[in-house]
């Protein structure tokens, strides 16, 4: 139950998944190749946006199991390894300006700024896991938000959503199960002068353990 961790693993999911075209992001997809002897790699960028893969030595790397990345970190983006790695590493990864966010928009922001993705956790009640009290049970329920100047694109974009978390709902790393729940109706999107209309999909993390 790493809130934080959850956010950045959904947003660099829908990132990976190309929901929105990397040019409507604003993002390069490049890769950094080197040769690892240790359990870190730091990409200098202090944009990196999402990773896409990782392999060393020719085998694929899994988030989470594998590695984590520290993408805000002092030299750029830290990716670290669980146990020790050698050989060639590539790490495919995207880096610039985005439109998909673990935070919802500014209101001063202008219409270049659509389409864009706010997500965020909107509750996660937490019950014991037992009698014992040292272990918790959770789910963590996400609203997914949409944002763009035509309704045809919103429910678009939406339905992609929903798709990918149908065909993804078991490959989450800090969320056990993941299912969408609800798909809201098109609205205006407040402060946004009548120009921007926002769709949301529901989703909720099931079944997660605490302690």
């Amino acid at each position: 139950m790493d809130i934080p961790k959850i956010k950045q693993e959904q947003v660099v999911f829908l990132r990976n998944n190309n929901v929105f075209s990397i040019t409507q992001r604003g993002v390069t997809t490049t890769t950094q190749s080197e040769t690892i002897a240790g359990t870190t790699i730091t990409i200098d960028k202090t944009n990196v946006k999402n990773i896409r893969s990782i392999t060393v030595g020719g085998n694929s790397k899994v988030l989470g199991t594998d590695w984590t990345a520290d993408y805000k970190h002092s030299t750029g983006c830290l990716i670290t390894f669980g146990t020790s790695q050698a050989g060639a590493s590539v790490v495919t990864y995207d880096y610039g300006n985005d439109k998909i966010y673990p935070d919802f928009p500014r209101d001063d922001l202008t219409i270049n700024s659509y389409p864009r993705i706010a997500i965020d956790v909107m509750s996660a009640p937490i019950s014991p896991f037992g009698i014992g009290g040292d272990t918790f049970i959770s789910d963590v329920s996400m609203t997914i938000v949409v944002y763009d100047k035509n309704s045809n694109n919103l429910d678009s974009y939406i339905q992609t959503i929903k798709d990918l978390y149908v065909s993804n709902s078991k490959n989450f790393y800090y969320l056990n199960f993941v299912s969408p729940t609800l798909i809201g109706p098109t609205i205006n999107s407040a402060d946004k002068k009548d120009e921007i209309m926002q769709k949301n999909l529901d989703i909720v993390g099931k079944f997660n353990i605490d302690g």
